[in-house]
């Protein structure tokens, strides 16, 4: 009787396709940002101590951005500044989704102000971003969603998986002045709708005059500025905002935001301050928020808040559950926490700190309880001894290891990735050559 029920496991397994699943192997897709690319990383060369300090875990290097006209001379001569640094991996891993900050920006027009552009999404074929073909071209490019929107940030894909929430942290030509959230078509690859976000409520008429052209200014807070965008099954779908600009989350039902009924947004959740990098949990039950900094002090944060999504909902004032110091035990400490993403089994998340240079653990039952919650506190360092300000944040689908971005802004393939074991959390590799400034970093399976 065992032997039969054994069998029928195994065959029920092959019939899912388990089998074929688990003889996937486990890439990342990083963010090169100034480097105009994303970079293909092999989780197995990555762990490999023979490669650790190296690229050698680099499968390819792909262009995101087209080439442009950047002299007027009526010819594509250029390759534009997009500035990629959000990654999206579809739920089937056939598809990225790479936000470009700036779109098909001149190189110079970029450089001079990296804010304030018009922003664009890139379609990559994930399939063709392993083949050696691809290396160095836009040949994984399945095309571009036109963002509708300036300084385009977090892309987040809605449960039905046809839909996509984008935000947009700016206004053509300034750092402040985004107060919308697009909705994406993933059929048609196009904007359908715009959900304007309320004004905030700084203690000043909004909008000011002028708008604040870069942050720091103590004019900031009347735009939400929405960064990192995440959605939550629950309430028939319902996006969340982290607002950089107005030191809140926004809460927005998914349903109405497709319909273009009035009223989509419908709840501000304060946090400490403005944040970057957001995450649902597997359950779809809570949301982390990362609170990175205030634009008008640009004061860093120092905390990670965890919400309740149904409190969200129906209670907004009590949503916030959990308010966990991240990156020190000082609360007199900035450490400019970048990205909380919680893990595949919804126990733990994950914080990154760019200021204090290293990465938290955090237990979320304890942390809801009100007990001390961190797990564990890891020092990331870089093969030369800079900094390591770590940002973006990736996870296996097993949970068992996890890829963390970062290195100071610098020159060409100045950034490193961190590859970390999430049962022993020891870093297990440090991959280098990974553009310029990497922000974020998307997981995905291939055979």
């Amino acid at each position: 009787m065992l032997r039969t029920m054994l069998l029928t496991g195994v065959t029920a397994l092959i019939a899912a396709g388990g089998i074929q699943a688990a003889m996937a192997k486990d890439y990342f897709l990083a963010s090169g940002r100034w480097d105009n690319v994303v970079l293909v990383i092999d989780l197995e060369k990555a762990i490999d101590p023979a490669n650790d300090g190296t690229p050698k875990a680099v499968v390819n290097r792909i262009r995101v951005t087209p080439d442009i006209d950047a002299t007027g001379a009526g010819k594509a001569d250029t390759i534009s500044s997009g500035q990629p640094i959000t990654i999206t991996i579809s739920p089937d891993y056939r598809r990225a989704y790479v936000v470009n900050h700036s779109g098909r920006t001149r190189p110079a027009d970029a450089a001079a102000f990296q804010h304030g552009h018009a922003g664009t999404v890139t379609i990559v074929d994930l399939k063709k971003a392993l083949d050696p073909a691809s290396n160095g071209t836009l040949a994984a490019v399945e095309g571009y969603i036109e963002t509708e929107g300036f300084g385009p940030t977090g892309f987040a894909i809605a449960p039905d998986g046809r839909h996509a929430a984008l935000a947009h942290a700016e206004q053509k030509g300034d750092e402040d002045g985004g107060r919308h959230i697009s909705i994406v078509d993933l059929a048609s690859n196009k904007v359908i709708r715009r959900v304007e976000q309320a004004f905030g409520k700084p203690g000043f008429p909004c909008p000011p005059d002028p708008v604040p052209h870069r942050a720091p200014d103590p004019k900031f807070g009347c735009f939400p500025d929405t960064n990192g965008v995440t959605i939550s099954p629950l309430g028939g779908g319902t996006i969340f905002g982290a607002n950089g600009g107005t030191d809140d989350i926004s809460v927005i039902s998914l349903q109405k935001a497709i319909a273009g009924e009035a009223g989509a947004e419908i709840a501000r959740i304060p946090v400490q301050a403005g944040g970057f990098g957001i995450s649902t949990s597997p359950d779809g039950k809570l949301v982390a928020h990362a609170s990175r900094e205030n634009a008008q002090t640009d004061m860093p944060g120092n905390t990670v808040s965890i919400i309740d999504v149904e409190k969200a909902l129906s209670d907004p004032a009590k949503a916030e559950v959990a308010r966990v110091l991240v990156g020190t035990d000082d609360k007199s400490v900035p450490t400019r926490p970048f990205v909380a993403a919680f893990l595949p089994d919804g126990k733990r998340i994950l914080s990154t700190h760019f200021r204090s240079n290293n990465i938290d653990i955090i237990d979320v039952a304890k942390a809801i309880a009100g007990q001390p919650a961190t797990l564990r506190r890891v020092e990331l360092k870089t093969p030369g001894g800079e900094p390591s300000r770590p940002r973006g944040i990736a996870i296996t689908p097993d949970g068992k290891y996890a890829a963390i971005t970062g290195a100071p802004k610098g020159k060409s393939n100045s950034s490193v990735v961190w590859i970390v074991d999430l049962a022993s959390y020891e870093v297990k590799g440090r991959v280098t050559e990974i553009g310029n400034e990497s922000y974020m970093i998307g997981a995905f399976q291939a055979n």
